[in-house]
């Protein structure tokens, strides 16, 4: 029991999941506790074939003098849709305590990956956001049979930024390809290793006096992040899903 309190996303709440067209992809987007006596965040699991694939990865975005934007939320509403090629979900969260802050996750389910953005409505203390980074996890889980310390990713230096596209293998199950569709003036996302198994989004810092990333008027609705997966490495490299989403 004491093991299962201190696990990332250990108790999901107000889980809701959209799966692709052929089943084999599955995302779940819930609210979780990264540690126990920690507020609730935004969170994510990704699975292939059954497999989990993405563990529990927290989202948010980080504003500038405010908390989290992605931290001590409720769910307000969600929605689902299917279009061609893909399966939609859009949730919708609103943040206590903050005058009404909210943040959207809308998310698309493909035969090939997983995109989902942020889309931030706007609101009394978000009028204008000033985007320090975002909060975007990838903790990609390996294979139960192996030590998570011989994966690829954690032999890559502990800060070390990364552009994208991002291609690993998690053994035993699969390839994985992190990418973007980028959206206007925002500015170029990067990863960079946070833990042995965690990949933690990194946008680069302005010119500005605050350093700020990204400024800007809400509505804000942000580039698509991209989950590309597949069996083998020419199967994720080769996707036109990027492709598809500008369309």
């Amino acid at each position: 029991m004491a093991a299962l309190a201190t696990a990332r996303g250990a108790l999901a709440q107000d889980e809701r999941r959209v799966a692709s067209p052929d089943g084999q992809i599955e995302f779940r987007v819930f609210l979780t506790h990264p540690q126990p006596a920690a507020p609730v965040r935004l969170a994510y699991q990704v699975s292939f074939r059954g497999q989990r694939l993405i563990n529990t990865s927290f989202l948010g975005l980080e504003i500038h003098d405010q908390p989290l934007l992605g931290e001590n939320v409720g769910i307000v509403t969600s929605m689902t849709a299917s279009e061609g090629g893909y399966n939609g979900l859009t949730a919708e969260y609103m943040q206590n305590g903050s005058l009404g802050r909210r943040i959207n996750l809308e998310v698309r389910a493909y035969n090939d990956g997983i995109a989902f953005r942020y889309v931030v409505p706007p609101s009394g203390p978000l009028e204008r956001m000033s985007l320090e980074n975002e909060a975007t996890e990838f903790e990609f889980v390996g294979s139960a049979f192996r030590d998570p310390d011989r994966l690829a990713i954690a032999k890559i230096p502990l800060d070390a930024v990364i552009a994208l596209p991002f291609v690993t293998e998690q053994p035993g199950l699969g390839w994985v390809s992190v990418t973007e569709l980028r959206e206007g003036i925002y500015p170029p996302m990067s990863v960079s290793r946070e833990d042995r198994q965690i990949m933690i989004s990194r946008l680069p810092a302005g010119s500005d006096e605050l350093h700020l990333a990204w400024e800007g008027p809400t509505p804000f609705r942000g580039p698509w992040r991209i989950l590309i997966i597949g069996p083998t490495r020419t199967s994720v490299t080769e996707s036109q899903l990027a492709s598809r989403l500008s369309h």
